[in-house]
């Protein structure tokens, strides 16, 4: 029998050893301003970059074989050239100016070249962005060849919006001449999408922002499965580097002395877990913070936020933890030092996120025959509810939240009963390590 007064003695113990390390307090406190501080002037700065870069006029090469863009009526010298932005990039990139053929388009200046060779030696010293060629057949083949300078940069922000001006461009002069100017229009700007979504009870809501909604859905589930993931893996980081040490130091055979089994891994689990879980959710605190402040702009555009599966994601990551972190530490303590201990255990953590690796199917059928499976297991029912409750709610029973809670704490009583006997053998184990038979069978023998 458990007694209640060892546990919290244990786990008091452990858990002040742990807190009061300068090493801990800097890492837990410390790490995430000097993170938020490093990874805010970055992102400011490439911010600030990346809007230059997309604002710059660039000017692009166009050698059309196929005569489409012939017409001079949409061509202009230099001082035809309206927006000072587009002169000063055609001054800035030194062209030659006699003859020279202008158009502007959203930001985006074209040359024109009469041959490849005209166009390909401006773009080797560096003055176009890029050359397009439109083939001679291109009526029949559609073919347009992009020439780069393999100097140029690797990703360019201009280069993504200048092919769709180019396809534009190409689209309204194959239209022009044979069709009215509605249709041209049309044709430009095909189709408008108005998206209404209809509840199970009729209501229907118009979803203007679907793709902010997606990413919010998906990403809140996938966001929880990486935060699960950093505190198993951080709190367990704790019990199997302590159980190790004392395991090498031969404490624990002073503590077996005073202490059942079952109590020393149940006070070790709520002491050093709860160091974990506070460096844990201290970080969290962080993201949270930041995920409030844009859950304020997404509620502000009528974006659905998953509060429900965001409410209730503390309780399944502490029952998560609890049922994972007692396998961990009974089957750190087979182990015979602080690696081999951390390899025997990394299993556990990977089985927590299995979820994440069937997030495909999970994100299609989230009340399908997979997601309800993985709702009955322990190690994947706390993500797995996380998950279908993101993507939607009104689709997972409550008998089967309640039915994955007590998955959770029969599970987890269960670690605790069958790994203290684990943990016991691990712990006194001296030497070669006994095979699986043996191990359970010592187990078995310890009352």
């Amino acid at each position: 029998m458990i007694r209640p007064r060892k546990v919290a003695a244990i786990a008091r113990f452990e858990f002040t050893n742990v807190a009061k390390r300068w090493s801990y307090l800097l890492v837990t406190f410390g790490l995430p301003l000097f993170f938020s501080a490093l990874s805010g002037g970055l992102l400011t700065i490439q911010g600030k970059f990346l809007v230059e870069r997309a604002e710059r006029t660039t000017v692009y090469g166009l050698v059309d074989h196929e005569g489409l863009l012939g017409s001079d009526a949409i061509w202009s010298d230099f001082d035809g050239v309206e927006g000072s932005r587009a002169r000063h990039a055609i001054l800035e990139a030194e062209l030659p100016m006699q003859d020279a053929r202008f158009l502007v388009l959203d930001a985006v200046v074209f040359m024109r070249f009469a041959s490849d060779d005209e166009a390909l030696a401006q773009l080797r010293v560096q003055h176009l962005g890029a050359v397009y060629a439109v083939s001679g057949d291109y009526l029949q083949s559609g073919k347009v060849t992009v020439y780069e300078s393999e100097s140029g940069p690797v990703i360019s922000v201009r280069s993504a919006t200048v092919e769709p001006v180019l396809e534009r461009l190409l689209t309204e002069r194959l239209l022009r001449g044979h069709v009215g100017e509605e249709v041209i229009a049309r044709a430009l700007d095909p189709m408008r999408l108005d998206r209404v979504t209809m509840a199970p009870n009729g209501d229907q809501r118009s979803t203007e922002n679907r793709a902010l909604e997606l990413v919010v859905r998906t990403g809140v589930p996938f966001l929880l499965g990486v935060l699960l993931l950093t505190a198993l893996l951080s709190a367990s980081g704790y019990l199997v580097q302590t159980v190790a040490l004392d395991k090498e130091s031969k404490v624990v055979e002073v503590l077996l002395s005073s202490a059942d089994p079952d109590e020393l891994l149940t006070g070790k689990l709520l002491g050093l877990g709860g160091a974990g879980l506070l460096q844990f959710f201290v970080w969290a605190a962080m993201v949270v913070g930041g995920a409030l402040t844009l859950a304020a702009v997404v509620a502000s555009l009528e974006v659905p936020v998953p509060w429900a599966a965001i409410a209730i994601s503390p309780l399944f990551f502490v029952l998560g933890y609890l049922f994972i972190g007692s396998l961990m530490l009974c089957t750190g303590s087979l182990g015979s030092s602080v690696p081999e201990s951390q390899k025997l255990t990394l299993g556990w953590a990977m089985l927590a996120v299995l979820p994440l690796m069937l997030m495909v199917i999970l994100l299609e059928e989230p009340h399908g025959t997979v997601g309800r499976v993985l709702t009955w297991i322990p190690f994947s029912a706390p993500l797995t509810v996380i998950v279908r409750m993101s993507i939607a709610p009104e689709g997972i029973a409550f008998h089967e939240i309640l039915g994955a809670l007590g998955v959770l704490l029969a599970s987890t009583w269960l670690a605790i009963r069958f790994g203290a006997r684990l943990f016991r053998v691990g712990l006194l184990l001296t030497g070669s390590r006994p095979s699986v038979r043996e191990l359970l069978r010592q187990a078995r023998l310890l009352d």
